[in-house]
């Protein structure tokens, strides 16, 4: 026998047609690591191959797997198009069955090999098998043809929320041999006894023999070594085999102690091997016990994302690569839980999943039956149709066969979003019956009404910030009903529909993070409450290229109502990913993190403390199968970092951290971080001793005030400084500090108001709004006296029916004290009141330091309690490259702005634009010389900068604030508009 590598995986086994063996259709099969006589029983066909977008045009190469429309090819729906693959079948495969497998083809494919059609397929994301044995011809060239079409009566919906035809093999491509005695339809069970120590390892499968095969089985623990078995070897018997290893006392598999045992296979004839292959084994029980799920006697909590497959520039596919970044992505942002939407992943991607430890959800591609399918993608209702049955059932089958030996997946989603009928019926009577070990789920459950339901776990999608919300005439109140558990398996969707918000004010990512940690947080408390998934993992943004053949059709449908003036040929449905196509981490990315955190400090604020003595510190154990012995706390006081004994806290209940004495001070910080037994970070808070102090910008000039008013003008001059107010305006023009313009224009009111709604399910225009606009001002008067040292310009004027008065104190100090108060603005849902001014160009730094959400972020963090940045960035990203910088700092969006970019010549970046909420200061200057600061002593006021789109700097300075437009049962303040009045203060 000969090595080869190993790959895991099922199948279909058809003939022209038929089946070659009798199977069924779902017939699966495990790749072998070895076959006696063969030199590599598994080849790879994924690479380059060839595609002919017409009958009559020439082949060109693509690759696979891939999109074709994300390789230039515009294809169109219900039109085939033909892929060709010519390779060289080992000579060694002679004599041996050969299988063809596709693990996803988008989403019908006719197969034909060397000239003979063999087969057809429906459904894009399940993988399929084929015995190609008698078409073959070993050791010459061979030729797989297949014919693809995406069509618009697919029961998934991929190329919906990709609003483009995802038409293509999207998975890999791989043929293998097989001896004539072999076994399928594999699977691993583990039974635990009932005090979770010993197990029983059951071993389930339908042989094909002719009567002399065995099969033995290896079993070797995490560390490599062999696990002793009562029996270790069993007869193939033809069709139904199970046999059972007890295993005494093995190693445990959870989320946080992802231990795998190695199950080796093989099969013997006459005392000879034939064939072997290796699947990873975990020790675990998964079952409901009224309304918790309990995960090997433990009642767990999932916090978790919705995941798509996106690659930034093949589309709607995957690597092995991205496959390993995603599970890496979810473990370093503190999610243990994973939705595979909408429809079952690829194998990879459930190895590493078992491997470094992620609960999963594994759904099959039934989407949007009877629901919410757009006018270009049919059908409709397909529930209850004979018709399409087949589909249903075949697409749930080829799922569970193919994946039911992972233990990662804790429990199987039959269709999302979908309106109840006899073919999800049908699809959870086979699944019930194939695997007895795993809960089902299905959405929306509502919608099944008095019948018997299809499903043990209540999913919920949407709730509000309470856990509140009724669906199809099923609620929840407080994250939990029904008495099953209750999984929100969409929750806490981050904006992505607000165009206008995300591209001036991207802080909205940021405000995004009060959602989630209030709902994690309440839910968490809430014994009925499984657990939630935020939609979604990444975004789903596809920057497809100018069409080599065909026409981009689909910038004209389908789009989730962006403006005519953001049309483009970046599509999708919008960036609503904690990481972005590349990966790049998000504002949403720290939120998540924050807010999912296992193990969380309850207070960071510590009033009472005495130098030199320990300090006590309430700490709360989130993990579900960890006590927090088994995790590192280090903190850092005074630049030294030292380490903390964990205490010894059980799973879901609190405790006491004693972090040792110290020559504590009041007014300091100390940073406590808690991170893995592998030192990788899982939480850090800052925590404030006493009183915090906050260094704010002083005023420093010396001198007088002079006022020199003339028939034109009103203008304070100070020491480095001079001030002029228009008389025919009222407003600022060229303020300048040490000889520069610091200001250009201003005063502006700043009102934004939104008047129909404060928030809903889903908002993708914008709510009817009252803004004033700087081009509606109209002076009434301006007048100046003078208070002490200080001078008071004191001006009033209307936007419109907004009458306002402003009262500007100007110290000799060089600061600057605005008051204004407004009447006449309509009453709604705040979204900013403040002030406004056009800056120059100059000003292109950003110092800050705010009381933020979240007490500690990282340095350089998109929305950090302190930070400075550049307002602008010369390297620009072009349309489709991969980004060589933080997604903060980028300054073009080729979804929200279109292909075109940004709104102007020289776009800030990301971080530059986005709000800084509860600023002590924000401070804004240029290169070399004075700047200004805006200041507030009690973390009062907000501060961003913006560009229009003739290049006009501006700085926003508001004094309340909010994002009524967040929706999705998201957190917003509910702030009235009226009352409008505020103080705003500036140092120069």
């Amino acid at each position: 026998m000969k090595k080869t590598f190993l790959l895991l995986g099922t199948c279909l086994l058809m003939g022209q047609g038929i089946l070659a063996t009798g199977l069924s259709p779902e017939s699966a099969f495990l790749i072998p690591s070895e076959v006696a006589g063969v030199d590599n029983p598994a080849l790879l066909l994924s690479g380059t191959w060839q595609f002919r977008y017409a009958p009559k045009d020439k082949w060109n190469n693509v690759q696979v797997p891939g999109e074709l429309a994300m390789q230039g090819y515009a294809i169109q729906h219900d039109t085939p198009y033909l892929y060709r693959k010519s390779f060289t079948l080992p000579a060694d495969y002679k004599g041996k069955r050969t299988i063809l497998r596709f693990d996803g083809v988008y989403s019908h494919a006719r197969l034909s090999v060397n000239g003979t059609f063999i087969r057809e397929h429906h459904g894009g994301f399940t993988r399929w098998e084929t015995d190609i044995t008698d078409h073959v011809r070993p050791g010459k060239k061979n030729e797989i043809q297949l014919e693809v079409t995406d069509r618009i009566d697919d029961i998934s919906y991929a190329s919906g929320y990709g609003h483009h035809p995802i038409g293509g093999i999207l998975r890999d491509v791989t043929i293998f041999a097989l001896p004539a005695n072999c076994l399928y339809d594999f699977a691993a069970e583990t039974h635990l006894d009932t005090l979770y120590r010993d197990a029983v390892l059951k071993v389930s499968y339908q042989g094909e023999t002719t009567g002399n095969a065995e099969v033995a089985y290896t079993l070797t623990d995490p560390s490599g070594r062999n696990v002793p078995l009562a029996q270790s070897i069993f007869p193939l018997k033809k069709n139904e085999n199970s046999n059972e290893l007890p295993v005494r006392n093995p190693l445990k598999w959870d989320a946080e102690h992802p231990n795998l045992y190695t199950l080796t296979v093989a099969i013997r004839e006459e005392n000879k091997e034939t064939t072997r292959f290796s699947k990873r084994i975990g020790f675990r029980d998964v079952r409901i016990v009224k309304d918790r799920m309990l995960v090997n006697g433990q009642p767990v909590k999932l916090r978790g994302a919705c995941r798509h497959d996106i690659h930034p520039t093949l589309g709607r596919t995957t690597t092995a690569e991205l496959d390993s970044l995603d599970v890496i992505r979810f473990k370093q942002s503190n999610m243990n839980f994973v939705r595979t939407s909408h429809y079952p992943p690829s194998e990879a991607f459930l190895n590493y999943c078992d491997r470094f430890g992620i609960y999963v959800e594994s759904e099959t591609a039934v989407c949007f039956v009877d629901t919410y399918r757009q006018k270009n993608y049919a059908p409709g209702r397909t529930q209850d149709s004979a018709e399409f049955a087949p589909r249903y059932l075949s697409q749930c089958r080829e799922m569970v066969k193919s994946f039911r030996s992972h233990p990662s997946i804790l429990f199987w989603s039959i269709g999302n979003e979908s309106i109840y009928g006899k073919n999800f019926q049908a699809c959870w009577d086979w699944v019930k019956a194939a695997d007895t070990t795993r809960p089902v789920i299905f959405s929306y459950p509502g919608s099944v009404k008095d019948r018997k339901p299809v499903y043990d776990i209540l999913s919920m999608h949407y709730q509000d910030v309470n856990g509140d919300v009724n669906q199809f005439g099923m609620s929840t109140r407080n994250f939990q009903g029904h008495g099953i558990p209750a999984l929100f398996d969409e929750w806490a969707h981050p904006a992505c529909y607000t165009y206008k918000t995300l591209q001036d004010d991207p802080n909205i990512r940021e405000f995004w993070g009060i959602s989630l940690e209030k709902m994690w947080s309440g839910l968490f408390d809430a014994p009925g409450g499984l657990g939630g998934a935020i939609w979604g993992y990444i975004d789903e943004t596809f920057m497809l290229p100018e069409p080599k053949k065909g026409t981009a059709f689909w910038k004209e449908f389908a789009r989730t109502a962006k403006p005519e003036d953001y049309q483009g040929n970046c599509v999708g449905y919008g960036e609503w990913g904690i990481v972005d196509v590349w990966r790049r981490e998000k504002p949403e990315f720290w939120s998540t993190k924050k807010a999912y955190s296992p193990v969380r400090l309850l207070t960071e604020q510590v009033g009472s403390f005495t130098p030199g003595e320990r300090l006590i510190l309430p700490v709360y154990n989130r993990f579900d199968h960890t006590n927090l012995s088994e995790i590192k706390v280090r903190y850092t006081y005074n630049g030294t970092e030292k380490e903390a004994a964990a205490p010894a806290v059980l799973p879901h209940q609190k405790g006491l951290l004693v972090i040792p004495s110290e020559d504590w001070k009041d007014g300091s910080e100390l940073l406590v971080s808690f991170l893995d037994a592998d030192g990788r970070l899982i939480d850090a808070s800052l925590v404030t001793l006493g009183k915090q102090t906050v260094v704010l910008p002083q005023p420093t000039r010396k001198g007088t005030l002079q006022v020199e008013d003339t028939p034109d003008r009103i203008l304070v001059k100070g020491n480095g400084f001079e001030i002029p107010f228009c008389k025919e305006t009222g407003l600022i023009y060229n303020a300048t500090a040490g000889g520069k313009v610091i200001i250009e224009k201003g005063p502006f009111l700043n009102l934004d108001i939104n008047l129909n709604h404060l928030t809903g399910a889903e908002v993708r225009k914008s709510a009817t709004k009252f803004m004033t606009s700087d081009a509606d001002w109209q002076k009434q008067s301006i007048t100046y006296e003078k208070r002490g040292a200080d001078v008071l310009v004191l001006l009033s004027g209307n936007y419109r029916d907004v009458r306002t008065d402003i009262r500007l104190l100007i110290s000799p100090e060089g600061k600057m004290q605005i008051d204004y108060l407004t009447d006449g603005q309509p009453n709604g849902f705040l979204r900013e009141t403040g002030l406004s001014f056009y800056l120059p160009e100059t000003l292109d730094r950003l110092t800050w330091k705010r009381r933020g959400h979240w007490s500690y972020y990282p340095a350089g963090e998109f929305a950090g309690n302190e930070g400075s940045t550049s307002l602008y960035n010369p390297n620009k990203v072009a349309y489709g490259a991969r980004p060589d910088q933080p997604w903060y700092d980028d300054t073009h969006n080729y979804y929200y702005w279109a292909d075109a970019g940004a709104n102007c010549d020289r776009p800030l970046t990301q971080k530059a634009k986005g709000m800084k909420e509860n600023i002590y200061f924000y401070t804004l200057s240029p290169a070399a010389g004075d700047g200004l600061s805006v200041i507030s002593p009690d973390a009062s006021v907000a501060c961003r900068s913006s560009k229009r789109a003739d290049g006009q700097l501006l700085l926003y300075v508001n004094n309340r604030w909010d994002y009524p437009e967040i929706a999705w049962g998201n957190y917003c303040k509910t702030l009235e508009a009226n009352p409008c009045y505020g103080r705003i203060e500036i140092v120069f």
